[in-house]
């Protein structure tokens, strides 16, 4: 099991493996084909193959956040539905969600599956902002899956679970339903980055067994690949899926991605933004995006959800001062063009 770069050794990832490779969720965010699921899914894969009711599909990496375990898929051929995306600003707590995935596959099967809870917290493990509870029951296998509300929006993606061991052994207790999805505010931020276009509709889910058909529908089993292996779930015999391997699978793709701390713009002291890049952003991001200039600079934050913010990049912030004038004093011209655009949108917010 792989750990989210935040989160402490207590909180494992949730990934399904067999002696070829690794299983999780992906879910199709437009009618293109383009996929989310989990860094950790794809990580290390020579070839990344999505499992279709129609067959397996190849599948190619166009971007990764590793520090917030998120990765783009482009998947040849998709012909199935697509969810639309929400921030996950809109939550509070109990709010209801659904989750669908692929649990397990070699022992549960190849079906999707469905469980249903709640938005237990706003936040992760010591209160990582990036991040939901939510009592949804997962298993290895359902990273990368999305966690839909009842507006049939994605609003985060299952992450992380947990670790019964660990908090057995260090807390004398066994956790019941503890699991974690990235807020979807963060993928949001990750297609806009990339230029690439996304649903926002939304439709029912609680109780309405059509649209839950819908969140399957868009939902498929993602399986990386080491090299010099081949899909543990594709049968030898399967000549259209064997007869061409290293053509039907792509290798993985390395897009750059931020090397350290959950950034929202890695790059954003070094380069003038976009609109394109920032008129979609939700609140939280748009504030969280802004920040991230003052903190590279160790702005000491007043506030404590400052605090927090300055919390979540570990050994990458260096606290200097607490004048907003000194910081401002050092500040480049990218940094401030940045800063203007971003707050442009916050006031129309």
């Amino acid at each position: 099991m792989k750990h989210l770069a935040a989160m402490l050794a207590a909180c494992a990832l949730i990934a399904g493996s067999s002696q070829a490779g690794q299983f999780g969720t992906g879910f199709a965010v437009n009618s293109d084909g383009v996929f989310v699921t989990c860094h950790h899914v794809v990580k290390n894969s020579a070839h990344v193959v999505v499992h279709t009711p129609t067959g397996p599909l190849a599948a190619r990496v166009i971007a990764v956040d590793r520090d917030n375990d998120l990765a783009i898929l482009h998947v040849q051929g998709w012909n199935g539905r697509y969810l639309g995306l929400k921030s996950a600003e809109t939550l509070d707590y109990a709010s209801s969600i659904t989750v669908a995935g692929f649990p397990d596959p070699t022992v549960l099967g190849r079906k999707p599956k469905v469980t249903m809870g709640r938005v237990n917290a706003l936040s992760g493990v010591r209160d990582d902002p990036r991040l939901i509870q939510i009592s949804a029951p997962v298993q290895p296998g359902n990273s990368g899956g999305p966690v839909v509300s009842d507006t049939g929006q994605v609003v985060g993606v299952v992450a992380a679970g947990l670790d019964s061991m660990d908090r057995m052994e260090n807390g004398g207790y066994v956790p019941q339903a503890v699991n974690y999805a990235v807020k979807t505010d963060l993928i949001i931020a990750l297609l806009n980055r990339h230029g690439i276009r996304r649903a926002t509709f939304g439709t029912k889910t609680t109780g309405d067994t059509r649209q839950v058909r819908r969140v399957v529908s868009s939902i498929a089993l993602v399986e990386g690949v080491s090299a010099g292996e081949r899909s543990s779930l594709i049968p030898a015999r399967n000549n259209q899926a064997s007869a061409h391997p290293q053509r039907q699978l792509r290798p993985v793709s390395t897009a750059p991605a931020p090397r350290h701390g959950p950034w929202i713009f890695v790059n954003s002291h070094a380069r003038k933004l976009m609109t394109s890049e920032v008129h979609n952003l939700p609140t939280e991001v748009l504030w969280r995006a802004r920040n991230e200039i003052y903190l590279r600079h160790g702005y000491i934050f007043a506030t404590e959800r400052g605090r927090r913010f300055a919390q979540s990049f570990a050994g990458n912030y260096r606290p200097v001062t607490t004048s907003v004038e000194t910081i401002k004093t050092r500040l480049n011209e990218a940094e401030i063009h940045n800063l203007r655009l971003i707050a442009s949108f916050e006031q129309n917010g």
